[in-house]
């Protein structure tokens, strides 16, 4: 057992602690003379690294000075701002550029039919608000060619009458404004039409004396791009050239009616069993948003081994893959990962050693069949039968079709019988039957064997009216490959949170910060990814995202917006799950589908339906009625946004229609044109055009026939501000110098850095550099600081005359560049000495003393951490001396004690003799 010690000695009564103390009091003054000695360098060594900061600030913007980017640095104009309004984002080429503004962004406008008042009740039915699947979208020229494009220009046709006319396409921007240029010829009696991916040209003027030609004008080769090369024929019908084909560049994002392929960048995405037995597992590096069907081609192959051989088909429509193997074994492609197969039709199983996709691009103004009903396809087209009002019927084959073209095209050439026309319905999501016989009977369309494929067209049904209208036939316009831009039509994703919470109760949130989504299918791994018994895919409708519970529990999921953020809102997933019918089947889910549906009673009025659509969650429309007197009252809806993407449809089946009164359209800005070349014609969904040159943005505020000549030119208020930072850098080193080296007389007080020769070096370097002459002898036209406006003041800061100073730059502007940008002497260069000579690494004056500061205090603190060992040693000792003095006096009473005994017991045995 460990004996009991105190801080006072039990024996002696003397205080030890307090003695101890004093004692190491005085043995730790060596010590504390160190300590304090090591604070006062720290100090120092913080004031010099403040200096070596600020030092390096200067470089920087000295630095700066001596680029030669920098007197280039661009003013640009325009010369009509009121045409075209330009400005400066960067660092522009110097040069005039030349701009024609085609056309400005427009907002959609749809007005409604009279009524008598916004009090009238309208019918019960609903009312939908399409904003995509449009089915009469048209190829942008760009596309064309295998991604080569059109050349924009102007094109000569002769009809067989000998008219000419010159066709301006400088402007076109899709495939139907080629067609609408060429019918709008007055006087030509040329008919132009979009036959799948070609043109094609009927001269209707009746007249057989001459030939119809196709001619480019000039150097040009926009002909030719359409198909038409050097056509001079002795018929009424010239056929172009299918130009919508696919080719090494063609754009995977374009396949497929702009659904794009998706590709699984984890895992097999291609398994190819080949007829040898063997398998080759392709797995993908490629970035599908920006890959091109070579690239894709290209990757295939390599991994291959010699076994297959993949390329486009003879027909520039799909891709097929050739087993270069034999044996018994079945030939097919499968995908572990995903269905890359499905999606190139790719499956199998191989004819003859070759498997030969789908088709993976339609026509010039065309949708495939396999992109509608939500991009799940129409199937297998077999044969339908339509009866007319008048009772005759026609049984048309569609075997074969692959789009919506064909489909079109085969109904209305088979209508021998019957009289009847196929067109796309009013909203352009659909197809329409109309009935042209007359008859008072009823129309019938009807399946005509077991392919159902008026059931799939939505036309299977009976009507007394005059057309059947198959309604929205689901165009895919949404997929994991679009990119959020897209989906938003040009917005922003709130970069926020939202939680999701599974009917079991568990919640996960996605953080659009931190994940950063570029696509549709970023969103939907990463809500996939958190796991929590909830599954989100691409919805059936093909028009936005679907998130189904597989939790099983008793409450309804949920998504919500955390905080202030809007990011579900705008995905259009936020709200609590419904049940919803897939295949069938019924699943508790959220459908974030972009089509709007409202719905209307007998009771509700056209001012109800005016604030129902206004409270309408994501409604890319505003409405507002106008009131046109004695006349009534229309409801008008105003797109929220401009741009093509904007545009919208509306469907009812109540008693209100919409008329569109001005369409959604693209702002459109021609490049370099000339009298016969278009250049280059650039689309935004606004009226701005950011970058369109490197460096400036552009925005069309009216349209022009004329070019707009945007000029970039040397602006001197970048240099004059780079000047100003570096009158501010020195000034902020020079107010530090300044409070570490002050001397106050009064007090004698004196600063860390005073009379320090570092101090004094640093002083006299930028003195020489700021005052003297730094070119002497150089022969340059300036030779100093002073001379450009820039001296020092009596309190030694430097300060700036922006007047003095812009003057030489516009009377010697090559003067004033050399004098800093000079590589062998010029006052960067010289700067820049002076800042390696304090700061440098290697050199560094103010460098070596922090290092030599601080080589100092690693050795003095090892010396106070060697004499703190020392110093608890010693007091260890000394009260252990202390202790065992306590113990030795502690025997001595002991002893004495027994001594007095032994006397008293000697004493008593005397005085009993």
């Amino acid at each position: 057992m460990g004996r009991i010690q105190s801080s006072v000695g039990l024996i002696t009564g003397v205080p030890i602690e307090e003695t101890v103390n004093q004692l190491m009091q005085i043995n730790a003054l060596p010590r504390n003379r160190l300590s304090n000695r090591n604070a006062e360098l720290t100090k120092e060594q913080t004031a010099i690294t403040t200096l070596t900061t600020l030092v390096i600030g200067v470089q920087l913007s000295g630095d700066r000075l001596g680029q030669a980017s920098l007197f280039n640095s661009a003013k640009v104009t325009s010369s009509k701002p009121e045409t075209i309004a330009a400005r400066s984002t960067g660092t522009a080429a110097l040069g005039n550029y030349s701009f024609i503004p085609v056309r400005q962004a427009q907002s959609q406008q749809l007005t409604s039919s009279l009524f008598a008042s916004s009090q009238h009740k309208l019918s019960a039915g609903d009312i939908t608000i399409h904003t995509g699947g449009f089915l009469d979208q048209s190829a942008n020229l760009d596309q064309l060619n295998g991604g080569r494009g059109v050349e924009r220009g102007m094109i000569r046709i002769t009809n067989r009458a000998g008219t000419s006319r010159e066709i301006d396409l400088r402007f076109v921007q899709t495939a139907a404004d080629v067609v609408t240029a060429i019918n709008s010829a007055e006087g030509l009696s040329v008919v132009a039409k979009i036959n799948g991916g070609q043109f094609e040209l009927t001269d209707v003027s009746g007249s057989v004396v001459h030939n119809l030609k196709i001619v480019d004008i000039g150097s040009g080769t926009t002909a030719r791009d359409l198909g038409f090369q050097n056509v001079d024929v002795a018929s009424s019908t010239a056929v172009g050239n299918n130009i919508h084909i696919l080719s090494n560049a063609t754009a995977l994002r374009s396949l497929r009616d702009g659904i794009g392929i998706d590709i699984p960048t984890q895992g097999t995405a291609l398994r190819l069993s080949l007829r040898d037995g063997s398998t080759v597992n392709w797995t993908s590096q490629l970035d599908a948003a920006n890959a091109s069907v070579g690239q894709l081609v290209q990757s295939l192959n390599t991994a291959s081994n010699g076994k297959y051989v993949a390329r486009i088909s003879n027909d520039g429509h799909s891709l097929e893959v050739q087993d270069l193997t034999s044996g018994t074994a079945q030939f097919s492609i499968s995908s572990p990962a995903g269905n890359l197969a499905q999606q190139l039709g790719l499956t199998g199983p191989g004819m003859g050693g070759t498997i030969t996709g789908r088709k993976l691009l339609s026509g010039l103004s065309d949708t495939l069949l396999d992109s509608l009903k939500g991009g799940r396809g129409l199937g297998e087209m077999g044969s339908v039968t339509i009866t007319d009002r008048l009772g005759q019927s026609d049984t048309i084959d569609l075997a074969g079709a692959k789009t919506l073209g064909d489909v079109i095209q085969r109904i209305n050439d088979g209508a021998s019988n019957a009289s009847f026309r196929v067109q796309l319905n009013r909203t352009k999501t659909g197809i329409e039957i109309v009935d042209t016989s007359g008859g008072t009977g009823s129309l019938v369309i009807e399946d005509a064997d077991s392919k159902n494929s008026a059931t799939a067209l939505g036309i299977a049904r009976t009507t007394t009216g005059t057309s059947i209208d198959s309604g929205s036939l689901q165009r895919q316009f949404v997929s994991r490959t679009t990119s959020l831009d897209d989906f938003l039509a040009g917005g922003t994703l709130s970069q926020s949170s939202f939680r999701i919470t599974n009917s079991a109760g568990s919640s996960a949130t996605y953080n659009v910060s931190t994940r950063s989504p570029k696509t549709i299918g970023d969103i939907i791994d990463g809500i996939n990814g958190m796991a929590i018994g909830v599954t989100a895919s691409i919805n059936h409708s093909g028009d936005g995202i679907l998130l189904v519970d597989t939790a099983g529990g008793a409450g309804p999921m949920t998504v919500a917006d955390v905080g202030t953020g809007s990011a579900a809102k705008q995905l259009r997933i936020a709200g609590s799950a419904s049940t919803i019918t897939i295949d069938d089947d019924q699943v508790s889910g959220i459908d974030g589908s972009k089509t709007l549906r409202m719905t209307t009673t007998a009771t509700t009025t056209l001012a109800d339906l005016t604030q129902q659509i206004n409270e309408l969650s994501g409604s890319p429309v505003k409405a507002s009625l106008i009131n046109l007197g004695a006349s009534g009252v229309r409801l008008q809806l105003n797109g929220q946004a401009t741009g093509q993407a904007s545009r919208v449809a509306i469907s009812s089946s109540s008693d209100i229609d919409f008329a569109q009164t001005s369409e959604a359209r693209d702002a459109l800005i021609s490049y370099g044109t000339n009298n016969s070349g278009g250049g280059v014609l650039v689309s935004s969904r606004t009226n701005q055009f950011k970058n369109l040159i490197d460096g400036v943005d552009l925005t069309v505020n009216s349209t022009s026939t004329t070019p707009v000549t945007v000029e970039v030119s040397s602006n001197s208020d970048s240099l004059s501000k780079q000047i100003e930072t570096f009158v501010d850098q020195y000034n902020k080193l020079r107010e530090k110098y300044d409070e570490l080296t002050v001397f106050d007389a009064q007090s004698n007080q004196v600063g860390l850095l005073f009379g320090s020769n570092i101090a004094i070096r640093m002083d006299l370097a930028y003195s020489r550099l700021l005052t003297g002459s730094i070119r002497s002898g150089s022969g340059g036209a300036i030779q100093s600081l002073p001379e450009l406006g820039i001296r020092l003041n009596d309190r030694g800061r430097l300060t700036f005359d922006k007047q003095q100073f812009e003057q030489v730059l516009e009377n010697n502007p090559g003067a004033v560049q050399d004098f800093f940008t000079n590589t062998e002497n010029g006052f960067a260069r010289r700067a820049k000495a002076v800042a390696d000579s304090l700061a440098s690494i290697e050199s560094g004056s103010l460098l070596a003393r922090n290092n030599s500061l601080q080589q100092t205090i690693e050795q003095n603190a090892t010396r106070i951490q060697s004499m703190d060992l020392r110093l608890d040693r010693e007091r260890t000792r000394l009260l252990q001396q202390f202790y065992n003095m306590e113990q030795a006096i502690s025997r001595l009473q002991s002893n004495m004690t027994s001594v007095n005994q032994l006397q008293s017991l000697a004493q008593s045995l005397r005085s009993n003799r």
